[in-house]
Parts: C-alpha cells; structure tokens; sequence
C-alpha cells in the first residue's frame, strides 16, 4: 500500500499537470520521495522488497524466510512508483524470474505457506499453491507485467501474457483443464513444491484481471496511449513480430492501425492517412471520423 499510493500520487501530479490543475505539487512530490525512500530503507532485500512488516517490527517476505520469502506484488508497484532505481529494478526482475515464473504464469508468492504463521495472518492459512497463497494469481501478475511495458521490457512482458492464456499444447491445456476463452482469477501454483496440481484453472471469472490486461495490450504491447493532445502510438512489439493490425476507437473517431517491420529506418514512424507526422501523436481529428494509420518500426 506505500508503493501504491506512491505510484497513485504520482498519477495524481501528472494529471494535473496534463489539465493545468492547480494543487499543492511540492508537498505531494515530497510525499512520493518520502514513501519510495522508507521502502528502500526498509524493505529492500539485497534482490527484492519484503512483503511488509509485523506488529513485531519483523520485515517478512525476505530472503530468511523458509516460506513466502519472495511476494510478487512489491516488486510490480516498486517499478511503478519508481522506487527502485535502475540497479534494483534489473534485480528484482531477475529475481522474480527465477523465484516466481512458472509454466503457467507468475506465482503470487514462493514457497506457499504450508502452515499457519501467525505474526503474517490469513494468507498463511489458504492451501498451498491456491489463491493469494502462491498461485498465478492473473490480477497481480497484470500489475507486474504492465509494470514491466512502463519500464520498455516488452520481451518479459509478452512472454508472461502468453503464459496466462491456456492451449500452447494439448498438454498445457489438460493440465489446466480449461479452454482459451477467459483469463481465470488463478491458475494453482507452488509449482515447485506441488508439481502435480499446479496449473489447474480456478475456473473463476470474477476477477480484475482482463481490465489490466487490456491495459497491458493496449497502452504498452501495441503502445496506443491517449494522452491530453491525442492518440500517442509508441508500440512494443516483441521481436518475433513482423507486423500486425489493430482497431482503436479513440474519443468516439475510429483509427485502422497497421505496424510492420521495416528496413532502412532508425526511429518509429507514424503515418496517418499517408502522411508522416513529425511527432508519433495523432491529434486534431472530430468524433465520428476514421483513419488508416501506418506505423514503421525499425527491424
């Protein structure tokens, strides 16, 4: 919640920014830095954040912990509030890389808690591998991919959302005994400890997952980012991509995108209705228009 509210604030400040709202800016950005300066003196970890700290003034979610000793969502808000600098970022990602991802996603937490810990509380007590006690929790790993599009790591971010949807093989989609129709709220974890199950669909599709998901494509894999002035497109493909269609309906005009690979350029170019434009924005165009858009990316 420190980092999530540093990260709110932030949002609030470039808000206002955007749409000249006056408000007290110097005591907000201070709050930020002082929010993002108590995690690092207080959670950082050598590789990761701690999860939080106990009535007991303990730091859990740390290396020392038997169990639990690595939480997702930490590391997921630490990148969008900004406190981790470049040091800590290229760590924690290597971290939750080896830590979290399974076959089937990013785990919530490892290992599961296969008993109840007191000073830690309620998640300790869920069966391991289930719900916010180590599954692939889909919502939280959302926050951690988009995390990751905010920060330009397309690759991992693309090779996690590949990893939510069921069907790469007719063994993945046994295993989670679920069709490529929905994202479920979890898929079961603690894939190291619990081999056997881990995987299988909660079957459960009330969940915020597909609204960050959404997010996730939108805003950061095809990079169509609305912004005061208008539509910026600054796309991250992954790299086994040569070209792809999008439609984006836009404050009610409608924008045909097409991006493809292309030879001989240094920087993404942005053609709208045959035109290049000089900034990668689309702007001045009325509700109820459409546009073929063509968008160059370097090979």
């Amino acid at each position: 919640m420190t980092l999530a509210t540093s990260y709110a604030i932030k949002v609030w400040l470039e808000i206002c920014d955007s749409f000249k709202i006056e408000t007290r800016e110097n005591e907000f950005s201070q709050a930020v830095t002082a929010l993002n300066h108590a995690v690092n003196k207080h959670l950082w970890d050598k590789d990761w954040y701690g999860r939080g700290i106990t009535d007991d003034n303990v730091v859990f979610g740390v290396k020392n912990d038997p169990e639990g000793r690595i939480f997702l969502n930490p590391q997921a808000w630490s990148l969008l509030s900004d406190a981790a600098d470049p040091e800590k970022e290229k760590k924690l990602i290597v971290s939750v890389a080896q830590e979290l991802e399974t076959p089937y996603g990013v785990e919530m937490l490892n290992p599961s808690f296969t008993a109840m810990r007191e000073d830690v509380g309620r998640v300790t007590q869920k069966h391991p591998g289930s719900a916010e006690n180590g599954s692939v929790y889909n919502h939280a790993a959302a926050f951690y991919i988009y995390a990751l599009y905010t920060k330009g790591y397309k690759e991992n971010a693309y090779r996690l959302i590949e990893k939510m949807i069921p069907g790469g093989n007719d063994d993945d989609l046994m295993q989670r005994g679920q069709l490529p129709v929905f994202i479920p709220n979890y898929y079961r974890g603690a894939y190291k400890q619990f081999p056997r199950t881990a995987g299988r669909s909660s079957q459960l599709f009330n969940t915020g997952t597909v609204h960050w998901i959404f997010r996730c494509l939108i805003d950061g894999l095809f990079g169509l980012k609305g912004e005061p002035r208008g539509l910026r497109i600054e796309p991250q493909l992954p790299k086994t991509w040569d070209k792809v269609t999008v439609n984006r309906i836009f404050r009610d005009a409608k924008f045909n995108i097409r991006m493809l690979r292309t030879q001989g350029i240094q920087k993404i170019q942005v053609l709208q209705n045959g035109q290049l434009l000089n900034d990668n924005i689309i702007e001045n165009f009325k509700a109820g228009s459409s546009h073929d858009i063509e968008v160059r990316i370097p090979d």
